[in-house]
């Protein structure tokens, strides 16, 4: 297919945008192009001549979805091509430049979305160009295109039950002004298979119908959308225990479940180390108080050099703590500790 957004002969065929749900796999499947060779795409021929084919995870079409709050599309995409097409053919040029840019930058994204909806645009304005009577041509090509940016402009289609994850119908009448064109309700059920194991749908004059579908089928499935704990991003689990969206978080959380893992390891030996030592000094003080003759101005400075023991050693645990001393350092400390409470206990 021809994508260069540039003058060129306009497409003559519907380029569809064709929809793949794998419930089992839990993955999406988005092909587009002109349906004759997005359905020998959809057969196994990977030779057939398509605009774009991406098999993705389950719900990314929806958690992905385009949203442009500020018009951009409307701006920089259609409004150039607008005013080209009211203008002469000395000024079409720089216009038709400063729309094509954007609409390449939308394609260059790799998002299969953004893709065909600039592909779409691009090749209405080319048909749009061919009619005589400017101003029709003008509002039929606004009429086709702001079908795929409207969608961009409004929230998006994912609004999900955060505590069951369950996706909420889409209604289409809240996002029309208005009575719904019929062909914007307008879905194609196809089974490109023949034996009707893979199912596909296809839609071309609005983005709405796949929508609806998608929701409707994930709905059916009892599939819950979830929020990775990780990375933050929406993706679509099975039930609600799962929590991370892919092995690359899965990896992260799991080098973040060692690292504080031996932080602990190391705090719990610090600290085991400390209660130790804390025992030592009381054995040999309750020796001390069991030894007959043992001398009584002993045994207090014992007590006495005990309590500084256990002040010092908590103050010094703090700074382990908060990270401002060094553990080996206050084990260190413990075991220099252990020569007084010996020294004292000599009888």
């Amino acid at each position: 297919m021809e994508i260069g957004f540039e003058r060129h002969d306009p497409c003559r065929e519907r380029v569809l945008f064709v929809l793949t749900l794998d419930r089992k796999k839990m993955k999406e499947r988005i092909v587009s192009g002109i349906e004759y060779e997005v359905r020998s795409r959809l057969r196994g021929e990977q030779s057939a001549d398509v605009l774009v084919d991406v098999t993705r995870p389950l719900g990314t079409f929806l958690a992905e979805f385009e949203h442009d709050p500020d018009g951009e599309w409307n701006r920089f995409g259609l409004a150039p091509l607008r005013e080209a097409l009211h203008s002469n053919r000395w000024k079409q040029p720089d216009l038709e430049k400063a729309a094509g840019d954007f609409l390449r930058k939308k394609f260059d994204s790799g998002d299969p979305l953004r893709m065909y909806v600039a592909y779409r645009i691009w090749d209405e304005y080319l048909r749009a160009r061919e009619k005589r009577d400017r101003p029709a041509a003008c509002d039929w090509f606004m009429d086709r295109a702001a079908h795929f940016t409207m969608a961009f402009l409004q929230r998006s289609p994912l609004q999900f039950d955060s505590d069951t994850g369950r996706p909420q119908p889409f209604s289409i009448t809240s996002r029309v002004f208005g009575s719904v064109p019929s062909d914007d309700t307008r879905l194609d059920l196809w089974f490109p298979d023949n034996k009707r194991r893979t199912e596909s749908v296809s839609a071309y004059n609005s983005l709405y119908p796949l929508i609806t579908y998608y929701l409707n089928r994930l709905n059916d499935w009892g599939l819950c959308f979830r929020k990775c704990k990780v990375c933050g991003r929406i993706f679509l689990a099975k039930s609600q225990r799962y929590e991370l969206c892919g092995d690359k978080c899965r990896k992260k959380q799991a080098l973040q479940n060692k690292r504080e893992f031996d932080e602990r390891a190391r705090e719990n030996n610090y600290d085991l180390l400390y209660k130790n030592e804390c025992q030592n000094w009381r054995n040999k003080i309750n020796k001390a108080k069991k030894t007959a003759g043992f001398p009584a101005d002993r045994l207090e400075e014992m007590l006495t050099a005990f309590e500084a023991f256990k002040k010092e050693a908590l103050q010094r645990k703090k700074t382990v703590k908060e990270r401002t001393a060094n553990p080996k350092e206050f084990t260190d400390w413990l075991y220099q500790q252990s020569d007084i409470i010996l020294r004292l206990s000599d009888y």
